[in-house]
């Protein structure tokens, strides 16, 4: 057999994961997105990433079923196109997700720190600056936790379905890092700052607000991932019901505070 041959056999034996995580290794060596997408560029259409991965999914279940009845091999191989190219998406989510996170909290982490120095700059902060110290603290140690649940939501997700492989760039990742180290020392600034100045004493944290954050979190990742790998299948109707229940769960805390607020005003 030829080492062409043998490699084949070795590629129709992957599973979902494995194509995918195949093609993750091959864009990560890249370093980053920009370098990797410029490499796509020049590629034919049944080249680019999504189409070889269904065509190899497709490839290898038929080549395990090989005999079985037409209908057997056909819902097979839906099953791993559905698993395949959700967890395309799944990759895509992540980064589009962290990228954005990241703009944001660079954004925040530059206006807070500097509310934080104006305040404490003053030689005799009044009940007022002190207060406003202690509003800025909480505001920082919440940022620290929702950068922390969302490091978590991920990594569960890539354990789940990545094998625990990471999804994230290299710089991403190396920016991603940096971004929790610099959110999280000046919430400490903050923090003895405040001890300093006789604010009030930090919130408790609650570790249950954080655990279901994070559960949203990753709900938030994998849904719109589903949807999207079922319309890019054809499974229109599918992909709009998972949308929709997902939609419902991210409006229903808002439904529930409008509800509260208007049966208080009544």
């Amino acid at each position: 057999m030829t080492l062409e041959r043998r490699l084949s056999k070795i590629d129709e034996a992957l599973s979902p994961t494995q194509l995918v995580l195949r093609w993750l290794a091959e864009a990560h060596a890249y370093g980053s997105l920009e370098p990797y997408v410029a490499s796509l560029l020049d590629q034919a259409g049944d080249r680019q990433p999504i189409d070889r991965l269904c065509r190899d999914a497709d490839a290898g279940v038929r080549a395990s079923l090989r005999g079985k009845r037409p209908e057997v091999v056909d819902a097979a191989v839906r099953g791993a196109l559905r698993e395949t190219v959700f967890r395309y998406e799944l990759v895509l989510r992540i980064y589009v997700v962290t990228h954005e996170l990241l703009d944001r909290e660079a954004l925040i982490d530059a206006a807070l720190s500097a509310r934080v120095a104006l305040v404490t700059d003053r030689e005799k902060p009044d009940a007022g600056d002190i207060e406003h110290l202690g509003r800025l603290r909480d505001l920082l140690l919440f940022r620290v936790d929702e950068l922390l649940a969302n490091g978590e939501a991920r990594r569960l997700v890539e354990e789940r379905y990545l094998d625990g492989h990471g999804a994230l760039f290299p710089d991403l990742a190396a920016t991603w890092e940096e971004q929790v180290r610099s959110t999280q020392s000046i919430a400490n600034m903050a923090v003895r700052m405040a001890d300093l100045d006789g604010a009030r004493a930090a919130p408790t944290p609650d570790r249950e607000a954080l655990a279901r954050r994070t559960t949203e979190l990753v709900a938030d990742l994998v849904e719109p991932a589903k949807a999207n790998a079922l319309e890019k299948l054809g499974e229109g109707r599918r992909s709009l019901d998972i949308a929709n229940a997902w939609v419902r769960t991210k409006l229903r805390p808002q439904l529930a505070a409008h509800l509260s607020q208007t049966t208080g005003r009544s």
